[in-house]
């Protein structure tokens, strides 16, 4: 009985991401050919991953004992996992939408997972509407949210600044490129100006 009931859930999952995935692909084909796309070299499909993704806990501790279990790849733990945890942030958008220093940060977490997440979150309920957004950040490739594209680098950075090479450098290139999506910087030398104020509000609040 349980095994039968486990088959129906299986199915049943596998059915909606699938009508979802269709729904989505009509009006973005591009997303179409990218769910069904091998996973880091795995025979796996991107939507493969989506399905088995809606079948573990919400936990991704508990999806990652589970996976580990059954011996999956580690690339398809890692993506799984992923998903998992990611997901809840794509629901929201159903309510609130995420700031842009969010969204960069999610982009940033997913990378190309996301047509994926796309689809599990429609079907958990989501309107295509207020995902609408997201998707049309990811296809757009100049997209400086879902694909940023750094004015500076960190030796730019290391050189102009005179800073070591540290973690620190880092920290100042997202700053950087969040401060350029929230339309603060737009060229290299705003952005070296900008890193240089970061630099100098921060002694200054070490030193009150």
């Amino acid at each position: 009985m349980r095994f039968r009931q486990s088959l129906r859930t299986l199915f049943g999952v596998a059915l909606k991401l699938k009508d979802n995935a269709i729904a989505l692909t009509q009006t973005w084909p591009r997303l179409g050919v990218e769910l069904q796309a091998p996973v880091a070299n795995q025979l796996t499909s991107l939507l493969s991953l989506g399905k088995l993704a809606s079948l573990l806990p919400s936990l991704p501790e508990a999806a990652e004992s589970q996976l580990l279990n059954l011996k999956y790849a580690r690339a398809e733990i890692r993506a799984v996992v992923t998903l998992v945890k990611n997901l809840p942030q794509l629901l929201s958008c159903a309510t609130s939408e995420m700031s842009l220093r969010e969204q960069y940060f999610f982009f940033q977490d997913v990378g190309s997972l996301f047509p994926v997440l796309a689809v599990m979150a429609v079907a958990e309920g989501i309107s295509m509407d207020a995902v609408t957004p997201m998707i049309n950040r990811y296809l757009s490739s100049d997209d400086q949210v879902a694909h940023p594209q750094p004015l500076v680098t960190g030796k730019d950075l290391m050189q102009a600044l005179s800073l070591p090479a540290s973690r620190r450098v880092g920290e100042l290139l997202t700053e950087i490129q969040i401060a350029r999506i929230e339309g603060k910087v737009d060229s290299r030398e705003a952005a070296l100006e900008f890193a240089k104020q970061v630099i100098s509000n921060k002694g200054s609040s070490q030193e009150l």
